[in-house]
């Protein structure tokens, strides 16, 4: 029997993760209700929920006027907890503005380990001084001998398994052909036209063995790579497709310039899968966070995911299934009637949740998983490509009950 991987969970065409940055989120309240809104179909202070999954960030020691955990009360850091274990805090935006001494560093680092759930993506932020990248972001946390320094302790014990060190694409569909489809907008002419060319600009450069474009060559959403003390990483590109660049519309308050149908169709044509760089914190006002346009445009993501295209995850989940099926071993043996799956693999639990099989006689299909059989594989109806297949479910996370 012909078995072949499907590339993305069944039935959807594509994924997409919101990597947003709490940057100048202004209180406890809004970051929550984004939360809450994005994630669950409840009404909130934002409008009815959108029912996706979408992580958040933290980081610690920040201006007065930025929430973060040390800002925050006794009740927003029980909350950071809970969501931490839920898995809707998926990533660490640095220590902070302020941490700049590795005591410092330690006792942040304990604050997000005391729960089963850890903390695995590392996203640096603007000029934090325990940024793992020190070219684009210019951080000590991975120079050696620094005051920020901390690889030993996050990276190197294998705690951060992804690690974000700046780079930004406007290319809307990573793990597919390079495409610069959906950046051009002809009511902006001018601007898009730039935007696509330095696109092209950064495609050639990679191509002429220029290292700071690199992973705009293959336009993968992740590559191994080393930090600077020779440490190795997973590292993961984002991106943001508005016609004006990718410091532009990066925020709650522009955010409907980007997730269109354009942009969104192009994702699906293309069989994408992208990390949207976002700081969906910085919002219109406090008295007025979403505009009703910033609703429209996740009530619009979220029809993709009603109609089975576009599958919605935090950025670890989705890093998670990208690592898992790039790295993917399997073998297929027929005995008797039966066709056997073994998979091989150091991965678990929802890094599994999702892999697909093309089979031809689904009900005569078995996985086994390290040598152990899979007891609740899923049978699944002929997709668009009129393909049967198996599945290990996808299973969605469940967001605490969390209330302003």
């Amino acid at each position: 029997m012909k078995v072949s991987l499907r590339k993305y969970p069944y039935p959807y065409q594509a994924m997409l993760a919101i990597c947003s940055d709490l940057d100048e989120t202004p209180n406890k309240e809004i970051y929550f209700e984004t939360a809450r809104y994005l994630n669950t179909t409840e009404e909130t202070l934002l409008g009815k929920g959108v029912g996706l999954e979408v992580g958040n960030t933290i980081y610690f020691d920040m201006p007065e006027h930025n929430f973060s955990y040390t800002n925050s009360d006794n009740d927003g850091r029980e909350k950071i907890q809970q969501l931490i274990q839920s898995g809707h805090i998926d990533c660490l935006h640095s220590f902070g503005d302020f941490v700049k001494s590795r005591t410092r560093i330690e006792q942040c680092w304990a604050n997000i380990q005391k729960g089963k759930r850890k903390i695995e993506v590392w996203v640096d932020h603007a000029q934090a001084p325990s940024n793992l990248d020190n070219d684009i972001m210019q951080g000590e946390g991975a120079i050696a001998g620094g005051n920020a320094f901390h690889t030993d302790l996050t990276v190197k014990t294998g705690a951060l398994a992804f690690i974000w060190k700046g780079r930004v694409t406007s290319i809307v569909a990573q793990n597919a052909k390079r495409s610069y489809a959906g950046i051009f907008n002809s009511k902006h002419f001018k601007a898009s036209s730039k935007t696509t060319l330095l696109e092209f600009i950064k495609g050639w450069l990679a191509r002429l063995g220029n290292k700071k474009y690199a992973m705009h060559k293959d336009n993968h959403v992740l590559r191994k790579t080393k930090l600077v003390d020779g440490t190795p990483v997973l590292e993961f590109m984002r991106c943001n497709p508005a016609w004006c660049g990718v410091s532009c519309f990066d925020q709650a308050r522009g955010i409907h310039h980007v997730l269109t149908a354009l942009m969104l169709d192009t994702l699906v044509k293309k069989e994408g899968c992208s990390v949207l760089y976002s700081h969906l914190g910085k919002v219109i006002s406090i008295e007025q966070p979403f505009q009703d346009k910033t609703c429209q445009a996740f009530e619009l993501l979220a029809s993709y995911q009603k109609n089975k295209q576009i599958l919605t995850a935090t950025t670890r989940r989705l890093l998670g299934y990208c690592r898992t099926v790039s790295e993917l071993d399997f073998v297929v043996k027929q005995r008797g009637d039966e066709t056997q799956i073994h998979l091989t693999t150091a991965y678990h639990g929802e890094d599994l949740n999702g892999l697909t099989w093309y089979v031809e006689e689904p009900e005569k299909v078995t996985l086994y998983i390290n040598a152990i059989k899979y007891l609740n594989l899923q049978v699944n109806l002929p997709d668009d490509t009129g393909k049967s297949s198996v599945s290990i479910k996808w299973s969605t996370l469940t967001f605490p009950p969390i209330t302003h």
